[in-house]
């Protein structure tokens, strides 16, 4: 994937410490900017907030993926796994 110009506006903390990392670690400042970009969208995707108020829905969310394995079909034939009843 190709590099793209982008200007934009940082305050002068913010470029006075990326001049010091810069010097310390020989990695450019455009180099740095852009794995601080792209370290904040792999942590925004990983978190993928969801805006749930209810706290017994968070706590049976935060469960969501704790199993590995089991019937391929499960969420089409879950009434069958649960009560033995075939929904057909």
């Amino acid at each position: 994937m190709g590099k793209v110009r982008f200007q934009m506006f940082i305050e002068e903390y913010q470029k006075d410490a990326l001049e010091k990392i810069h010097q310390d670690s020989k990695v450019s400042t455009a180099e740095l900017i852009r794995n601080a970009i792209d370290f904040f969208l792999q942590t925004k995707e990983k978190k993928k907030e969801i805006s749930i108020k209810d706290k017994s829905a968070k706590k049976l969310l935060s469960i969501v993926g704790a199993c590995k394995g089991g019937p391929k079909d499960l969420a089409d034939k879950h009434d069958f796994y649960l009560y033995g009843i075939d929904k057909r």
